[in-house]
């Protein structure tokens, strides 16, 4: 189990490839935050690191159910990603951005009030 301290500093939906491996869905639900904001309180991890396009990412699942539940992914110093949909009892609003749009599936559409893009320049200085 993990808890926050905070709201997200990033919160968005992607449609690259790599979150769609991650999370087994047309698209991921990502909320990045502080590692100061980010504790585990309970549980045991495994592990599983990989290299892409998009750098180094070190991910942490659930050993009994598989769930990707957190990572450390390269362009996110100093931040944890955490999956949109473990927060179940109290879920987050609705996403800041859409990410990827050029991978998107076409029969996915999402609210017109969500940004349409994220690059460097959304990134939060360290």
């Amino acid at each position: 189990m993990v808890e926050v301290q905070a709201d997200p500093v990033i919160y968005g939906i992607c449609n690259c490839n790599n979150c769609k491996k991650r999370t087994g869905s047309a698209f991921g639900l990502s909320a990045y935050f502080r590692e100061s904001d980010f504790r585990v309180v309970a549980g045991d991890f495994s592990s599983y690191e990989l290299s892409n396009d998009f750098g180094t990412q070190q991910r942490k699942f659930c050993p009994n159910c598989g769930t990707t539940l957190f990572w450390y992914a390269e362009p996110f110093k100093g931040m944890v990603g955490v999956a949109g949909g473990c927060f179940i009892i109290t879920p987050l609003p609705e996403p800041q951005f859409i990410a990827q749009n050029e991978t998107r599936c076409s029969w996915v559409s999402f609210s017109e009030t969500i940004k349409d893009g994220f690059g460097k320049e959304d990134l939060p200085s360290a």
